[in-house]
């Protein structure tokens, strides 16, 4: 309970600050009106305390009496004594007044007194300190600019987004203005007062105030401050409380969960703007440890808690968040996606309710996931994780009709008439060489014709006819003497352009072969009639050079198909995305002072042909639109999936390609003879499947895949089929693949240090 003694050094206080207040009020004391509360009423209003004020019990918040002590009454004492003044203004004034109008105005007279008090007080300890007093002298003189933010695109407003009930909640910076004030003063919530906050300002620690609004009333306050602890950054939560009942007398009651945003702005402002910060924590008292344990915070003995991984409803609360938050840092998203497949990998009882429905947490974080539309990949990642919990659990055909209301959902697993996967496979490419020892032979050509004849393909591919290029077509990336020179070797049994590099009697039709099948492809992809392709053509290109063969290639396929889009068809934005364990010199040379074609090359580096390097990023117009990761010997197919989802996929979608090319070598496999990568099959199937999803996101699926490389005829043979039973349809072993890319942080130093050399032109890199 609340002595006399302690009320009457609450009025000596106010006296000292306020003479004429504290006079008024040492009087109403000394005749009584101004009382302890007895210990019914204090009962009654247990956990907090109470004294009497002409009658009428004030309530003391306990955790503010017990850290400010007698300070806490100044502002029970406040608000009667200026609502009892406001009450003999209107008396004597004998105006007619409604009675709720009346009420409104003696309840903002209280506050006003209140506010305006500690005002006085803040700008006096402010002594010296210019700008803390230039804001408090603001505020004291009335009404500021801006007010309390009721708009979203409001500067102070970080986050956005609904509650269960459908109420839509602000996470904003605390806006100090004399309405924020005046509210506070009326909720009186546990650990914030005025004083409390004009402490913060003058100290300029205002920005790590923040409060959950809602219709301009504010529901709840959260303080935030940064420490040090055994060499660890942590993010601290040190007061955060919410409105209890009535905010006042009007409006309805506080929604539910205003507890549980406010935490959820805090792990977001956290992930977005404090990536170094290791953990989030706070102290507790053990009656709260309940709501923190199902927030995902792990308790640390007496009342510490903190937090690394969240929970259910935790993300539950963070995913509307990040709906409403445009441009979210790649890397923020994909953290959030780990944890929500974290989350989906609990027990099926747990998950589906198949033993009971103890778990509205995890049903509510499922349904958000899958209603994500702003960053799709949140909601395909769950659709595939619940299509391959099979059709027997509980509650799945539930959670997949709310999937298919999802556009990007239905678009990637229910497509209407996908057309088949196009192929061309013309037998003149075995002319290449023929009767010639040589590690590019026809022997690869008929291993890549066994995996396209594979049963598991059957009625999944469409063939394509090849035709030849001509000799305009050739010219739009290679010089007049140099095609002549190529021309000038037909009929001739070997003709050699460098020690690795041979034309046979055949080679010039096969090569004119190989890039008119290219064309044709890509024809037939743009039109719409096939949706994806694969040319499996010889000889390789994407070494070839203007005016030089090399690297066993003589015209450039991938490079003369992106000219055939864009001279044929005004394509503006092509994306080739080069595969190969050798770098694509050829296609980088082509475009590389042009941002019409985005060339990224992934290879091993140092290697053949000894281009490729982290710096070369193009040049006048083409700056920043080549992109090379070099990559050590022994990468595999966490490393190439990783480049692929932490860099690939945010700079095509910042670029939005029209089409993609992916000119891909088999020369990645383990047991290659020219390479020395470690990627298996199934990661060949894992980046085929990444990168048709992307163009099914991007560009209306339209992608075609190009042979290059590869001399190994069973990494041929094996590492083909993957990737056109990827092209025809999606494998539960590459979607899990995927799924651990997406959950992992970029760790390979090659793939750091391109993001870093890429991060100024493309921020989409964060």
């Amino acid at each position: 309970m609340i002595a006399r003694e302690q009320i009457k050094q609450a009025i000596e206080a106010i006296a000292r600050r306020a003479p004429d207040i504290g006079r008024a009020l040492d009087e109403l004391l000394a005749v009584g009106r101004i009382e302890t509360a007895d210990g019914e009423t204090a009962a009654a209003l247990f956990p907090d305390l109470c004294f009497r004020f002409d009658g009428r019990p004030v309530l003391v918040r306990k955790v503010l009496f017990v850290k400010e002590g007698t300070a806490a009454l100044e502002r029970g004492l406040l608000i009667r004594y200026g609502e009892m003044r406001r009450k003999q203004e209107l008396a004597l004034a004998r105006r007619r007044l409604d009675f709720l109008q009346a009420a409104r105005e003696v309840r903002l007279a209280g506050l006003t007194t209140l506010v305006d008090y500690e005002l006085a007080l803040a700008r006096r300890r402010a002594a010296g300190r210019e700008e803390a007093l230039r804001r408090l002298q603001a505020l004291a003189e009335g009404p500021s600019a801006g007010g309390i933010p009721r708009d979203p695109g409001a500067p102070e407003v970080l986050f956005h987004g609904e509650l269960e009930s459908g109420r839509e909640l602000l996470f904003a910076r605390f806006p100090f203005c004399r309405e924020a004030l005046l509210q506070v003063a009326e909720i009186n919530l546990e650990f914030f007062d005025v004083r409390g906050l004009l402490e913060a300002l003058r100290h300029g620690r205002e920005d790590w105030i923040f409060a959950a609004i809602s219709e301009g009333r504010i529901l709840g306050l959260l303080g935030l401050t940064l420490r040090n602890e055994f060499f660890q950054r942590l993010l601290e939560i040190t007061q955060i409380a919410t409105v209890r009942g009535r905010t006042g007398e009007e409006g309805p009651p506080p929604p539910r969960g205003v507890g549980r945003f406010l935490v959820a702005g805090t792990y977001l402002f956290w992930k977005r703007d404090l990536p170094r910060v290791r953990y989030l924590v706070l102290d507790s008292e053990i009656s709260a440890r309940g709501f923190y344990d199902r927030l995902g915070f792990s308790f640390r003995p007496p009342h510490r808690y903190r937090l690394s991984s969240p929970g259910p409803e935790l993300l539950a609360a963070v995913l509307p968040l990040l709906e409403n938050l445009p441009d979210a840092p790649p890397r923020l998203v994909h953290e959030i996606l780990g944890h929500v497949c974290r989350q989906i990998r609990r027990p099926r009882r747990i998950l589906f309710g198949t033993a009971d429905a103890r778990s509205p947490g995890d049903r509510e974080l499922i349904r958000r996931a899958l209603g994500a539309r702003r960053y799709p990949e949140i909601a395909v990642t769950v659709t595939r994780r619940l299509l391959r919990r099979g059709r027997s659990l509980s509650g799945l055909d539930e959670l997949l009709a709310i999937a298919q209301q999802n556009p990007e959902v239905r678009r990637r697993f229910l497509p209407e008439d996908q057309p088949a996967v196009g192929v061309c496979l013309d037998p003149r490419f075995r002319r290449h060489l023929e009767g010639v020892f040589h590690i590019e032979s026809a022997a690869r050509f008929d291993a890549i014709r066994e995996a396209i004849e594979d049963p598991s393909l059957a009625g999944n591919l469409v063939f394509v006819p090849a035709r030849q290029a001509t000799l305009e077509e050739l010219g739009w990336v290679h010089t007049p003497e140099y095609i002549a020179r190529i021309a000038g070797t037909a009929g001739r049994p070997l003709t050699s352009f460098d020690l690795d590099t041979q034309a046979g009697a055949d080679t010039w039709e096969t090569a004119c072969l190989a890039v008119g099948a290219v064309f044709v492809l890509l024809e037939e992809i743009w039109r719409g009639r096939l949706r994806r392709g694969f040319a499996a053509v010889r000889p390789p290109g994407h070494h070839a050079e203007a005016d030089r063969a090399m690297g066993f290639c003589l015209f450039n396929n991938a490079a003369l198909g992106a000219c055939y889009l864009q001279r044929r068809h005004g394509v503006r934005r092509l994306l080739i995305v080069d595969l190969d364990a050798h770098h694509g010199n050829g296609i980088q040379r082509t475009f590389y002072e042009t941002d019409e074609v985005l060339f990224v090359s992934l290879h091993q580096f140092p290697g053949f042909p000894g281009t490729g390097k982290l710096g070369e990023t193009g040049r006048g117009r083409g700056e920043g639109f080549t992109v090379n990761v070099p990559l050590p010997a022994g990468c595999g197919d966490e490393d190439y999936l990783a480049v692929l989802h932490h860099l690939v996929r945010p700079i095509a979608r910042a670029y939005r390609p029209e089409m993609i090319l992916v000119p891909v070598g088999f020369d990645l496999w383990p047991r290659d003879r020219l390479a020395g990568m470690r990627v298996s099959a199934e990661g060949y199937g894992g980046m085929t499947g990444l990168l048709a999803e992307l163009a099914t996101e991007l560009c209306g699926g339209r992608i075609a895949f190009i042979l290059e490389g590869g001399y190994s005829v069973e990494g041929i043979r094996a590492c083909g089929l993957r990737l056109l039973q990827a092209l025809c349809r999606p494998n539960a072993v590459n979607l899990e693949a995927l799924e651990r890319a997406a959950a992992r942080p970029p760790t390979l130093p090659a793939l750091r240090k391109a993001i870093e050399v890429h991060r100024e032109r493309w921020r989409i890199l964060r």
